[in-house]
């Protein structure tokens, strides 16, 4: 969903292409909205991010927050649950990777678009096997999403006590 940049909280999660990395779906660095001069694209926590912009960089992940991210990314939601894993799959391989590439406009910035995307090919695999494959894929995903956050807190802490210790101000131990 397309959100203007007055209606977005400054402290909302930013998700740019510079924070995604390539080849990999978890998603540890994020700015603020803070600095939104244009429209953004809302996302929820478990959706699906993928770089339109220059898609040979391979970056796709799923969102660890809620935030807004670059118009340069498309925020994938399956039409069900039971299809995470299946779409998940989809768009985080080498296979969708080239088609997209294959398919975008532009020669310096090549762009792909929804439209493109969704017209790639592929196998539909029975309810039961997709439901039964994102019941798998979820807990991953929220083990890393969860490990995400942890690391981020464990570097807040580092960040705020690092200055003291250094200085003598605090000491560890006795």
């Amino acid at each position: 969903m397309a959100v203007k940049p007055t209606d977005i909280d400054p402290a909302t999660p930013y998700i740019g292409l510079e924070h995604m990395p390539r080849k990999s779906i978890a998603l540890a660095e994020w700015g603020r909205a803070e600095s939104a001069e244009s429209g953004k694209s809302e996302f929820h926590t478990g959706e699906i991010l993928f770089g339109k912009l220059r898609p040979y960089f391979h970056k796709v992940g799923v969102a660890p927050t809620d935030g807004v991210c670059s118009t340069d990314i498309v925020v994938v939601v399956p039409k069900e649950e039971l299809w995470f894993g299946v779409v998940l799959g989809h768009t985080s391989s080498d296979e969708f990777i080239e088609y997209t590439n294959a398919s975008s406009a532009g020669t310096r910035m090549p762009r792909t678009s929804w439209t493109d995307m969704a017209r790639f090919p592929l196998v539909v695999p029975p309810i039961a096997l997709a439901s039964a494959f994102t019941d798998q894929v979820r807990p991953a995903i929220d083990r890393i999403a969860s490990s995400v956050h942890e690391n981020r807190t464990l570097a807040n802490v580092r960040d705020s006590l690092l200055p003291a210790l250094v200085s003598g101000g605090s000491r560890l131990g006795s």
